[in-house]
């Protein structure tokens, strides 16, 4: 806080509604981040399709979204980032994948690790220093959450599978795998 005038650094979360963001929601409350100080983002707020000028206004952006197939206008671009206003110094890109066209984040093209947290971003966007953390591995670091999470929600699934030709989950995936191979001719 000392570097940021004795204020608690302003967060924003893109993804907030989700798992992930959640978690992070959590998480930052946990460090003792207040409420307040937290921008949490989800759907709603990104519709309108980036890039978003409010990111260079937050210390942290946290992007917590699940990458579809479908490509979105990135929530940011080193464009949008070259303003010497910017407070924005860190993201955590949870999400994490640089090389994809439907990467929200298009600022970095590498990976950090947990050796090498943060790398800079691409480009030297004029402004202050940017800095990424983007460990393709992040949400591993709560395997035991993650598991528990994940089975709660396949038991149910698995419990229906001897009804596989009528029920729903199951019946879906067999007609998109259907789709897929038809595709494939």
């Amino acid at each position: 806080m000392a570097r940021n005038d004795g204020k608690y650094p302003r967060i924003m979360i893109i993804g907030a509604l989700g798992r992930c963001g959640k978690g992070a929601t959590e998480s930052c409350l946990a460090a003792g981040i207040p409420e307040e100080s937290i921008l949490k983002w989800d759907m709603a707020e990104t519709s309108r399709g980036g890039p978003f000028s409010e990111i260079a206004d937050v210390d942290i952006l946290l992007n917590c979204v699940y990458l579809g197939v479908n490509r979105a206008p990135p929530f940011i671009t080193l464009e949008s980032l070259s303003t010497p206003n910017r407070r924005l110094r860190v993201i955590c890109d949870v999400s994490c994948d640089p090389n994809s066209e439907n990467n929200p984040i298009p600022v970095y093209s590498g990976y950090s690790s947990f050796e090498n947290p943060t790398i800079p971003a691409s480009g030297n966007p004029d402004g202050p220093e940017l800095r990424i953390i983007a460990i393709d591995h992040l949400p591993t670091m709560i395997a035991r959450e993650a598991s528990d999470e994940y089975a709660s929600l396949l038991l149910p699934s698995l419990l229906k599978l001897r009804n596989r030709e009528t029920e729903g989950v199951w019946a879906r995936a067999e007609q998109t795998y259907r789709q897929r191979v038809s595709e494939l001719s």
